[in-house]
């Protein structure tokens, strides 16, 4: 009998065992990656080629490596100036110990699974003490299906790396305003990973993060507060310096595609024809039109535990029914968001930027994981006094929460995994792809605009849009790009073959040296603006000081980021997490 309550005390408290089972969970989520197609996912294809893309631009020395040399017919593709980049590098990283690109992407995968778990776990823990509760609020933040539809289905690496890491944050808000602010830090380590993961999260997140404030507004009277609120704002600006900071450099110069609403669809029409029916949120719509079968359940199980709320709210600590009460709101409005009830149509183009309303599914899950995990902990207290049976019902649930996971990625599984095997042999033995094999959310919007027509067509050298300039003699490899002309007057204009960014420089005659301007059909091109009888033009991509300075600032913030939580910890006394 003694064995007995040990066993159980350890099943209830023993965090390594309860690690052990989030593990275990998470793994055997994960083992479906292996049947899965990355090429045939929404966002899998586009990933992978900025994995492979982001090699090539090492191999030529680039730093930061931002232009992809070999995409879009040679003209020059912005994989890594748009996108954050830790979705980039950790899947690069993961690829020096595996055989292939779709490999490492799928373990990466798997490694977001199980990792969404730990931060929820320590997200619940840290809130209410009891580590029952945090296993429980892990498991079913695991096994949701629309984040595991995210991994499946969508490959949407940033959103789902995303799901990591938005408990961090909520972790440091509520140390801040509901306790003791010694771990306050967390808000800025949360919201850095989140930054360089997915702008789009980030900024939903940074709403639910205000909303979360104004619910403790009272609170902001203490200095300490706003100083700590500060110090976090001043690191995330630091530490991501090296994305946000050629980011907007780059839309400064011009338009491209992701900046425009029309070329995103990020307005109020489109995102009310991607909203959900409330029947949906219960079982799978098989019939979802191809390219957009998501699935935006939450399952039966989880479901009733959320709604039983209403009366096993009575039996949560005073300490954190605060926060209780406001992750049931926000489940609610996110949930409400997500549906066609939410009035998009008439929503500023700003808040149009999510373009799919079923993204807020994600964020419900995690709210409503921590709101469940609760109830489940309160319900077996309910239901009997004995551990035994608590164990085995809380078990028989969360099985529940698993099949019904399980039910739902059936739906995503695909027979013939081959295919991204060849695709990749092709990709690695001819890296030069057409601007219609990858996004096009990167070109200038002026060369977006006539991607069927003149991009299309156009070959991949320098040529004369006015003027009767002769080009005698071209030599293009890589980013650079050497011409030699004669006859040129002043006013003519040459267009190379690279697509508009930032970073590029015009060299005439190996002496004067300017900025190229951005032609008509978004691609660089210069003016003469003298005569010249024959001359030498040098283009050649070398990247801004704005790009290098980032890094030197991101990677001064991070060291200072670094010591500031080492003395933070020291100073109250705590041990490493």
């Amino acid at each position: 009998m003694l064995i007995m309550e040990r066993i159980l005390i350890n099943l209830k408290e023993n965090k390594w065992i309860h690690f052990a089972v989030i593990i275990l969970i998470g793994l055997l989520l994960s083992v479906p990656l292996i049947f899965t197609q990355i090429y045939n996912s929404h966002d899998g294809n586009i990933h992978f080629l900025r994995l492979v893309g982001t090699v090539d631009i090492m191999k030529i020395g680039q730093f930061p490596a931002l232009i992809n040399q070999n995409y879009c017919n040679g003209a020059g593709y912005a994989i890594n100036l748009f996108y954050a980049p830790l979705v980039t590098y950790i899947p690069l990283i993961i690829k020096l110990f595996t055989p292939s690109y779709m490999s490492a992407l799928k373990i990466f995968g798997g490694l977001c699974i199980i990792l969404s778990g730990f931060t929820m776990y320590h997200l619940t823990y840290s809130i209410t003490k009891k580590r029952s509760i945090a296993l429980f609020a892990a498991i079913i933040y695991i096994v949701a299906p629309y984040k595991l539809a995210n991994v499946y289905k969508r490959f949407a690496m940033g959103e789902f790396t995303a799901l990591v890491f938005i408990p961090l944050v909520f972790l440091g808000l509520y140390n801040l305003f509901e306790q003791d602010g010694k771990k306050h830090y967390y808000i800025a380590v949360g919201t850095i990973a989140l930054a360089l993961s997915h702008s789009v999260s980030t900024i939903y997140t940074a709403v639910f993060c205000i909303l979360y404030i104004l619910f403790n507004i009272k609170k902001l009277k203490n200095i300490d507060i706003i100083k700590k609120c500060f110090i976090n704002f001043i690191f995330i600006v630091l530490v991501t310096m090296l994305f946000h900071l050629p980011l907007l450099e780059a839309t400064k110069a011009t338009s491209y595609g992701i900046t425009n609403n029309e070329s995103m669809r990020t307005n109020g029409e489109f995102a009310q024809d991607n909203t959900v029916k409330l029947l949906e949120f219960i079982k799978y719509n098989s019939e979802r039109k191809e390219g957009f079968e998501v699935t935006v359940v939450i399952g039966i199980a989880t479901i009733t535990l959320f709604i039983s709320s209403c009366f096993l709210g009575k039996f949560v600590d005073k300490e954190y029914k605060n926060f209780y009460i406001i992750n049931i709101i926000f489940t609610i409005f996110s949930l409400f968001m997500a549906t066609y009830l939410f009035p998009w149509k008439i929503m500023p183009d700003i808040v149009c930027e999510l373009q799919y309303p079923w993204r807020m599914v994600g964020f419900a899950t995690m709210f409503l994981s921590f709101v469940c995990g609760i109830n489940l902990y309160n319900l077996l207290k309910i239901i009997s006094k004995k551990d035994t049976i608590k164990l085995l019902i809380g078990i028989v649930i969360i099985l529940m929460m698993i099949l019904e996971a399980f039910n739902v990625l059936r739906y995503f599984y695909v027979k013939d995994r081959s295919i991204d095997q060849k695709y990749e042999e092709r990709i690695l033995s001819n890296p030069k792809i057409t601007h219609m094999q990858i996004n096009r959310e990167y070109m200038p919007l002026k060369a977006l605009k006539l991607q069927s027509t003149y991009v299309a067509k156009r070959e991949d050298k320098a040529l004369v849009l006015e003027g009767n300039v002769k080009i005698t003699e071209e030599n293009k490899e890589n980013l650079k790009d050497i011409i030699k002309i004669k006859d040129g007057k002043k006013g003519d204009i040459i267009e190379f073959p690279y697509y508009y960014y930032v970073g590029y420089e015009i060299t005439l005659n190996d002496k004067e040296k300017t900025k190229p301007i951005e032609s008509e059909n978004g691609y660089i091109s210069y003016k003469l603006e003298n005569d010249i009888d024959d001359g030498i033009i040098k283009v050649e991509y070398k990247g801004t000081t704005i790009q290098k300075v980032s890094y030197i600032i991101s990677f001064v913030g991070l060291v200072l980021f670094i010591i500031y939580i080492v003395y933070e910890k020291k100073k109250n006394g705590e041990k490493n997490d």
